[in-house]
């Protein structure tokens, strides 16, 4: 959302942020400056989502146009707004029809009443939608873009280099870590490529509560000599990283309720070159194009995943076809080239 609110103002829009507030927002907004003007909000959830709401409605007119990141940023809107309002969906926060019962159904589609148009990420977040659609209201799939790739440093290059523990092909996987991301899965495709003499490496970056059963299974199956946890990494360390990879790995798969909304860390990789192995659950197919940008596989199952990047591995012909094509993937899908489609929902 800060991405579509920076370069809505590079369009010629005039924005204003309304966001939660607490220390860390506070340290934030002093240490970086926007192109647009935020007002923050703070205290117990409940009555914080009203004020930011009635706070909302106070300040547009019919001139103007309101965009929610999701369907509970609509809920503490007045009724009949002469605005249009654009709400974005991004899965997840859609229960399947078996949980929330009739009660969380009927609250999201009051919500969704006060939507003009509704932005879904994939295919899969638009079908996962449907239940709670009022009459009048379709979704329109707008992939989410990705913002130009942040500068890269002498002192980056050094530490993404520094990650890799040998000279085999480097797998990256970037991402929360929680359990539908699949990397353990990716873990266990690259103990059973080395059994077979197939060797690779592997670095997993970011964080999560995942970490932990990552770990332990990293050391079940005596690969601590070809994996290394990265941490949280941004901007020209990040860049510096996905640079220095040769293959990104995020095989997720369904595990409860949860699954990929989109998985824009593809496009991410794709913008440097990187094929892909995803997991076909969620909106992944619609971020990968499987044979072309990488291989979309059932992630639930290892043999699909070891398959894949054993392709992926062992024929560079392919693997730099698919580079190629992932490159250009990525650029198409850049902020400046798809901010024009968001805005223009605002004029329908």
């Amino acid at each position: 959302m800060s991405a579509l609110a920076h370069f809505s103002v590079g369009a010629g829009e005039a924005v204003h942020v309304f966001a939660d507030g607490d220390k860390a927002a506070a340290h934030y907004d002093t240490q970086t400056q926007t192109p647009y003007r935020v007002t923050r909000f703070s205290g117990l959830k409940p009555l914080r989502r009203r004020v930011k709401g009635a706070a909302v409605g106070k300040a547009v007119d019919a001139q103007d146009y309101i965009v929610a990141d999701s369907w509970k940023s609509l809920e503490h809107l007045p009724q009949g707004l002469t605005a249009p309002v654009i709400a974005y969906a991004h899965g997840n926060e859609y229960p399947r029809e078996s949980r929330g019962g009739y009660a969380k159904q009927n609250r999201i589609k009051k919500a969704l009443s006060k939507a003009s148009h509704l932005i879904a990420v994939s295919h899969e977040t638009a079908a996962r939608t449907a239940p709670f659609l009022p009459d009048g209201l379709t979704p329109t799939i707008i992939h989410p873009p990705v913002e130009p790739v942040a500068p890269i440093s002498e002192a980056d290059t050094t530490y993404a280099e520094a990650l890799w523990p040998n000279g085999a092909v480097r797998l990256l996987a970037l991402c929360r870590l929680i359990e539908w991301k699949g990397i353990d899965q990716a873990i266990r495709a690259l103990a059973q490529l080395r059994s077979k003499g197939v060797d690779a490496q592997l670095v997993i970056a970011g964080i999560g509560n995942d970490r932990p059963r990552l770990e332990a299974l990293i050391s079940e199956l005596s690969l601590t000599d070809r994996t290394r946890f990265a941490g949280r990494v941004e901007g020209g360390r990040k860049s510096a990283l996905f640079e220095s990879a040769d293959i990104f790995m995020q095989p997720g798969r369904k595990v409860g309720d949860q699954c990929e909304g989109y998985g824009i860390t593809y496009i991410e990789a794709a913008l440097h070159g990187l094929p892909c192995v995803s997991g076909n659950a969620g909106g992944a197919p619609d971020a990968v194009i499987d044979g072309e940008t990488g291989f979309v596989v059932d992630a639930s199952e290892i043999k699909p995943v070891t398959e894949a990047l054993h392709k992926l591995i062992t024929d560079k012909k392919q693997r730099a076809r698919m580079s190629k094509a992932a490159r250009a993937h990525g650029q198409a899908a850049l902020w400046p080239k798809q901010i024009s489609r968001i805005l223009a929902l605002k004029d329908r």
